[in-house]
């Protein structure tokens, strides 16, 4: 083999074996940056299913002198930091709506008002509401309140009425209003409706 065609090999075998490092880091670099990039899309993803799940209202907070939609519009804003748009579209109510009842929920003073604690009362203040029952537009806030904690939950009206600092009778009045509603002809066939 002469000289020349032998140094020319070991040329090749050291520009191969340096193609193939460069090649190596180019790949390592190209891997990093896609994890880097699949950390970033899985954070994403995971704000947006996080924002998009249906969000749970402790019991505990509708003991207000606010109304039912003023204290669900508050807790979602200040307490679970959503924007009034995106409380508007999750409850499906105009965005004026909500923005006077997070104004009206702002100006009136809520403190927690204490009740004796008893086993029962520790059971009921780990309720929790899902969000998503207060779309219902049939319905108002409180008819879906009562209805769900009595249909659910199996509490009286008297321990509703505890628990949201109402009257038994109101309560039972709200219940009763709702299932009227729930058998008139018209709202049963927009229920289907709404279904399909």
């Amino acid at each position: 083999m002469n000289k020349k065609a032998y140094i020319d090999s070991k040329k090749s075998q050291i520009s191969l074996a340096q193609a193939s490092l460069r090649n190596q880091q180019l790949q390592d670099q190209i891997d990093q940056l896609v994890q880097e990039k699949l950390n970033v899309f899985g954070q994403e993803i995971r704000k947006i299913v996080e924002q998009h799940q249906d969000s749970r209202l402790p019991l505990s907070i509708f003991k207000s002198a606010s109304s039912t939609l003023e204290i669900i519009v508050k807790y979602l804003h200040e307490a679970e930091r959503r924007n009034l748009a995106d409380i508007a579209l999750h409850l499906q109510r105009d965005q004026r709506t909500i923005w006077h009842a997070y104004q009206r929920s702002r100006r009136k003073k809520s403190g927690p008002v204490r009740e004796r604690s008893t086993k029962k009362s520790k059971q009921i203040s780990t309720i929790t509401i899902p969000v998503s029952l207060f779309a219902r537009r049939q319905f108002s806030p409180l008819e879906v309140l009562a209805s769900y904690l009595h249909e659910q939950h199996r509490l009286s009206f008297a321990e509703i009425s505890r628990a949201l600092s109402l009257s038994p009778k109101t309560v039972w009045t709200v219940y009763q209003r709702k299932l009227s509603k729930e058998q008139q002809p018209h709202h049963r066939e927009q229920h289907k409706n709404n279904e399909s």
